[in-house]
């Protein structure tokens, strides 16, 4: 954006912003129809009519500070805002005047009432959340918070009902107005390595609200004080793509660095995983005879759930009976492997076999909580979080555990310690962090200098400490998180993608088209930190309530089509354990393609690129064709695959530029895969001028092929 400045108008009575503009453009109008402010106390309705009571100002060269006091009561809030250049950021600390305790649960920070441009073709979006790309202004304006519809938010039902996810731990929390008009965005953001905060829109008709909801917790009690995360508020001036790309250019400014640099070790990126529990084939002594089998189908990592003594409600190696055998996430001793799953030197044989075959082992790392009947409830009762009455409980919807104090400090330091000595011992490759999404607040009132939502976050301390200590044993060991969220990139070496997967069983149910879907995954991408890793997948030992109809297609064209299409897209792909039976050629044949394509995992990604049509040469409206392009020139790799039910014969028109077609030169078509040349009932090779027009070919349904195109002479 080169030298360009936020101009902010504010209303000098009550404090509110009522415009943004850069420089000389158009203001972007905030209609006073919501409060740009909000706190939120425990069982009373949310404070926002706030009386200015004083507004300082200053300029530190080119920064401008604002200081703006309110209060309500006994309560003084101070907002604090920065602006440098075309972004500004907004937090605010909250001080108890009174003589009363008051019960801090959550502060909005609001951009109300936001209208630009015509509102059919002003769009929003909200990269790597629930929500359909690009809904227009107008559209998106007859939305509630709280009440998003299911063409508002199609993507939720596969996400526990959100439409949106909480940042910056499970999503960005990125919020964009953009008037291709005008060529300006508007985007806003929210940051904290201490709590989340879950973004959301409020529609009012012909304008909308953007926030954010700060998961801010704690007892006030007379004279003591709070500050919040910061939201960010950014207008650019550009086309639309441009925008993305300021916005990540600013991650590094908010701390966003990884501890070791962009560049995970050489093995993530080609990481093939398979997640199991040794319980599933009898002990570690029955999973190491099959490390040879898992080795064979192309799989790289093995990431082990639980091993340790667990709520284990049969006495027999876990069978997957969440109910019956119990969840091996209820841990009794970090110190002790399950009795039913074999000792010490059972597990240490499985990592040497597993190693010999060239397979990484990866094990859970659970700091969430422990089992209710574990040793450390009696022994170290200060590690766990208390609810209002100052009774355990659980957190992240677990039922069967009590939930740890992430922000305690000598349990960070006993996990840490755990951690590294059974890596050390075993020769471990690294971990799989479970479940570090934000959490609960501790409302224990003896805490000493910290309020109840420092354990929000308060794992990611440990988290870092860890990544570094790991490094330290081998520079080749690695963290794989299972949360999206880009505060992680700091500490981990790749991350699931929940939300990616959501949005693929999504356009497999017909509730996103394959252009919308494409349109996802590049916003997506276009805002997750350089260099990030993510990882996909069509099961998990999650799946079970998170993607429904996942387990329903195990071995289906269906599911090894979905799986094939997130490969293709360059995600690092990992298969949960059995749902290869019975179709382990077909997973041999994927991974080697995943193994011997290096555009697949490190070459510029394409989707939805090729233009389709139907045989007669008439564009499509909405084909249910899933195209990719990865890499450039003569290395260039081409991913399709048709979701019609039938085999049907589609017209492509190559880019030529990108997959390095030459007019003059005949081409013959390879599938990679299948490692079989392409035969259009009987013609195999055509000029770089006639697939950059348009070819017609037929696809199987649900087939995936991974297209090279190869001179002829």
């Amino acid at each position: 954006m080169g030298d360009t400045t936020l101009r902010v108008s504010w209303n000098r009575t009550t404090g509110s912003m009522v415009g943004l503009a850069l420089d000389d453009g158009k203001s972007w109008v905030l209609r006073p129809v919501a409060y740009p402010l909000e706190v939120h106390l425990k069982g009373q309705s949310a404070i926002h009519s706030f009386e200015l009571v004083g507004i300082d100002e200053e300029a530190r060269g080119s920064t401008i500070r604002k200081l703006l006091t309110r209060e309500a009561g006994p309560l003084r809030m101070q907002e604090e805002v920065l602006i440098v250049g075309g972004v500004m950021s907004r937090r605010v600390k909250i001080e108890n005047r009174g003589e009363e305790t008051f019960q801090l649960v959550g502060v909005r920070l609001a951009v109300p009432g936001l209208a630009h441009g015509d509102p059919n073709i002003t769009f929003l979006s909200a990269p790597g959340n629930n929500v359909r790309p690009r809904l227009s202004l107008a559209r998106a304006a007859r939305e509630r918070a709280g009440q998003y519809s299911q063409e508002f938010a199609p993507t939720a039902r596969f996400r526990f009902g959100l439409a949106m996810e909480d940042a910056p731990d499970s999503s960005s929390g990125l919020l964009a107005l953009h008037d291709p008009g005008a060529r300006e965005t508007l985007l806003t953001w929210y940051w904290s390595e201490t709590e989340a905060a879950t973004p959301g829109v409020e529609g009012h008709g012909d304008a909308i609200t953007l926030f954010h909801d700060v998961h801010l917790a704690a007892w006030l009690s007379p004279g003591s004080s709070v500050e919040g995360g910061t939201q960010y508020v950014m207008l650019h001036r550009g086309n639309w793509n441009e925008a993305l790309q300021a916005y990540r250019d600013h991650l590094p400014a908010q701390g966003l660095i990884p501890i070791y640099g962009p560049e995970p070790p050489e093995w993530v990126r080609g990481a093939a995983v398979y997640e199991t529990h040794p319980g599933l084939f009898g002990g570690f002594r029955g999973l190491t005879a099959e490390i040879p089998r898992i080795a064979a189908m192309g799989f790289n990592v093995l990431y082990l759930m639980p091993i340790w003594e667990y709520d284990n409600r049969s006495g027999r190696p876990w069978d997957g009976n969440w109910t019956g055998s119990g969840s091996p996430y209820a841990i009794r001793d970090y110190e002790r492997f399950d009795p039913t799953l074999g000792d010490e030197d059972d597990f240490h044989q499985m990592v040497e076999e597993a190693h010999a075959h060239g397979v990484k082992v990866l094990l859970d790392f659970v700091a969430q909580g422990c089992a209710r009947d574990s040793r450390y409830v009696k022994e170290h009762p200060e590690w766990l979080e208390r609810d209002e009455n100052g009774e355990f409980f659980s957190s992240h919807g677990w039922n069967d555990t009590f939930s740890f104090d992430w922000a305690n400090p000598i349990f960070q330091e006993y996990m840490l310690d755990w951690a590294l000595r059974l890596a050390a011992k075993h020769g471990v490759d690294g971990y799989r962090v479970d479940a570090p999404h934000g959490k609960e607040p501790n409302w224990d009132r003896n805490l000493f200098r910290r309020h109840a939502s420092a354990t929000n976050l308060g794992v990611l301390r440990l988290l870092e400490w860890l990544q570094i200590e790991l490094k330290r044993l081998g520079r080749d060991k690695a963290m794989l998180c299972e949360v999206a969220g880009p505060v992680f990139v700091k500490s981990h070496d790749f991350s699931y993608d929940y939300p990616a997967c959501a949005q693929f069983f999504t356009f497999l149910a017909g509730l996103l088209s394959a252009q919308e879907l494409c349109t996802w995954l590049r916003e997506h991408a276009a805002t997750l930190p350089a260099g990030a890793v993510r990882l996909c997948f069509t099961e998990t030992h999650d799946t079970r309530s998170m993607t429904p109809p996942s387990y329903a297609l195990r071995g289906s064209d269906a599911e090894k089509a979905l799986l094939a299409a997130m490969t293709m897209a360059g995600f690092v792909p990992m298969v949960w354990s059995g749902q290869e039976r019975g179709e382990e050629g077909f997973y041999r044949d994927l991974l080697r393609v995943w193994q011997e394509e290096p555009s697949l995992r490190s070459g510029l990604a394409a989707c939805g690129s090729v233009m389709v049509a139907d045989a007669s040469n008439r564009p499509v409206d909405e084909p249910p064709v899933l195209t990719f392009v990865r890499g450039g020139g003569r290395d260039a790799l081409m991913g399709v695959i048709s979701f019609f039910p039938e085999k049907r014969t589609f017209e492509f028109r190559f880019p030529a530029e990108r997959l390095g077609l030459e007019p003059g030169r005949t081409y013959r078509v390879e599938d990679v895969m299948q490692r079989v040349f392409w035969d259009e009932y009987g013609r195999d090779s055509w000029s770089g001028s006639e697939l950059s027009d348009g070819v017609a070919l037929t696809l199987e349904p649900f087939r995936p092929y991974f297209l090279r195109f190869e001179a002829v002479g």
